[in-house]
């Protein structure tokens, strides 16, 4: 794919060019060049023509491939291509193709300061609302300056250093450290995403080895969501606005219910627990064949039936409510 001619007359890439890392995120990847050249995230949306909230995508590929040097085709892939409509179309990203966008951060990110300021990146596995933890490190992703206490962004001087113009610092108070089974759920759950580099910490049951990162990610969120028995979730939820905090709670819920799936005391006050409407929409709407078998697998086992129909958003406010006490 080539770039149209007059672009190469009105564009001068940077004179600093390097190279993106195996598990770099994209826009990571395109705020770290911007560093190196001392360049604010501004310039390179003015440059891009993009105006409002909108970040870097695939749209933008043959232009930064120009600037940036990289290969059209070694870009592409990191960055976020979106298709479907606004509320539930999907994404490919890295290779991973996502079939609702609550499931990624693209506009909020979140950081883990020791891998920053250690490696000098930013990780893609970052990138995933439902896995708000750094597995290498043991410890919660923030989305949060320490100091300025401000959501952090994309448009900021370096990856180390937030828009306040001070430098990234972990929690005064860390220590809040995600569990043995928080972390073991968010490996199975990246494992698509990093094969052959990020260790299972444990073994993953079987219902959840062969799912897709999709499928992984909607499950916990299915074993999560729920803070009390038979609590209905608005269809109209704004997964969007949700911070790290909301992801780490929902994730403490998803990994303890989980790990006590295979328990038969704990299975029956866990049919009152784990969204049902959620498990029967990966049914209905799976990524791959094993996402619909596993989903089909938990809802005979938690509730001991079979889907044979579709109630589509209704059945979101109805299912999981007392109809009579």
């Amino acid at each position: 794919m080539s770039m149209p001619i007059h672009l190469h007359s009105e564009l001068t890439p940077p004179p600093i060019q390097i190279e993106c890392l195996e598990d770099e995120s994209g826009l990571g990847y395109l705020l770290r060049w911007l560093g190196t050249n001392h360049l604010p995230f501004r310039w390179l949306k003015k440059v891009l023509g993009i105006r409002g909230p909108r970040l870097p995508d695939t749209r933008d590929a043959i232009v930064l491939s120009y600037l940036t040097g990289l290969e059209h085709e070694q870009l592409k892939p990191i960055l976020m291509q979106t298709f479907g409509n606004a509320k539930e179309g999907g994404m490919l990203v890295y290779g991973q193709q996502l079939l609702f966008r609550d499931l990624y951060r693209f506009r909020s990110p979140q950081i883990c300061p020791s891998c920053i300021h250690q490696k000098g990146y930013i990780s893609r596995c970052w990138e995933f609302g439902p896995i708000p933890i750094c597995i290498e490190h043991g410890v919660y992703l923030i989305d949060h300056c320490e100091h300025c206490k401000k959501p952090i962004r994309w448009d900021r001087p370096t990856i180390d250093i937030c828009q306040c113009g001070r430098i990234f610092s972990s929690p005064a108070n860390a220590s809040d450290r995600p569990s043995q089974a928080e972390l073991n759920l968010a490996s199975w759950a990246l494992k698509p995403l990093m094969i052959n580099r990020l260790p299972e910490l444990s073994q993953a049951p079987p219902w959840m080895r062969h799912l897709s990162m999709d499928g992984a990610l909607r499950i916990i969120k299915a074993f999560g969501i729920c803070q009390t028995s038979h609590e209905a979730i608005s269809s109209s939820y704004p997964w969007g606005k949700c911070t790290s905090q909301f992801w780490r709670d929902l994730l403490k819920r998803a990994a303890l219910r989980i790990e006590g799936f295979l328990d038969p005391p704990i299975l029956s006050e866990l049919s009152t627990l784990v969204y049902q409407p959620f498990l029967e929409r990966l049914a209905f709407y799976p990524l791959t064949t094993a996402d619909k078998e596993s989903a089909l697998y938990l809802l005979k086992q938690l509730y001991a039936y079979e889907p044979l129909t579709h109630f589509d958003s209704a059945k979101g406010h109805l299912s999981q409510q007392r109809l009579f006490d």
